[in-house]
C-alpha cells in the first residue's frame, strides 16, 4: 500500500498556468544557441571593460574624499570595511529566513542589497589584488591619498565578519529556540 497524496491543485491553477505557458513562444536550439553565446559576450566584454575602469575610479574616489588624511583613511576603511561585511551577512541571514514567504520578493530584494552593501569591498579588493592598468592606477591613488585605508578595510571586513556571524548565530539560536518552546507547547 502506498501513501500517495491528493492532488491539492484546483482546476483553476492549472487553466491559468497552461494558459500562461501557451502564451509563452517556444524557441529553437539555434535560437537558445545564439542567446547563450550573447550572454557570454556581453559578460565578457563588460567584464574587461569594468576591470579597467571600476579600479581607477574607486581609488580616485577614495583618494579624494580622504584627501591625505590618515585618521581619515582609517575610519574610511574601517566603515567600509565593517558595515560591508556584518550588514551583508546579516541581510543574507535574512533572506534565508524569509525564502518563500511574500512569493520571494521579499527575500530577492533582501539579496540585491546584501549584494550591493558588499560592493565597496569588492571594489577596494580589485584594487587591491588586481594587475591591470586601472588597479594599477587606484592603488597608486590610494597609496599617495588614502593613507591606512587598505588595511583598515582588512581589520574592519574581519571585525564585520565575526559581528555579523555573531548576530547571525544569535538570531538563529532565538529562533530555534522559539520553535522548540512552541512545539514543546
Amino acid at each position: 500500500m502506498t501513501d500517495e497524496l491528493p492532488d491539492t491543485t484546483s482546476d483553476a491553477t492549472h487553466s491559468r498556468m497552461g494558459a500562461l505557458t501557451s502564451r509563452l513562444p517556444e524557441m529553437s536550439g539555434k535560437t537558445k544557441a545564439i542567446l547563450a553565446v550573447s550572454g557570454i559576450l556581453i559578460v565578457v566584454i563588460g567584464y574587461f571593460i569594468l576591470q579597467a575602469l571600476v579600479p581607477r575610479s574607486w581609488g580616485r574616489h577614495v583618494a579624494s574624499e580622504i584627501n591625505e588624511s590618515i585618521t581619515r583613511g582609517i575610519l574610511y576603511g574601517l566603515g567600509y570595511g565593517l558595515l560591508g561585511s556584518a550588514v551583508t551577512l546579516i541581510l543574507l541571514y535574512f533572506a534565508y529566513v524569509t525564502i518563500g514567504r511574500y512569493r520571494n520578493i521579499l527575500s530577492w530584494s533582501l539579496l540585491v542589497l546584501a549584494l550591493a552593501s558588499t560592493v565597496p569591498n569588492l571594489m577596494t579588493l580589485g584594487v587591491v589584488i588586481g594587475n591591470g592598468s586601472g588597479a594599477v592606477a587606484g592603488r597608486q591613488a590610494l597609496d599617495g591619498h588614502a593613507v591606512g585605508f587598505r588595511g583598515a578595510t582588512l581589520v574592519g571586513l574581519i571585525v564585520g565578519i565575526i559581528i555579523g556571524l555573531a548576530v547571525d548565530f544569535y538570531l538563529l539560536g532565538r529562533r530555534r529556540a522559539k520553535a522548540k518552546a512552541e512545539a514543546g507547547s
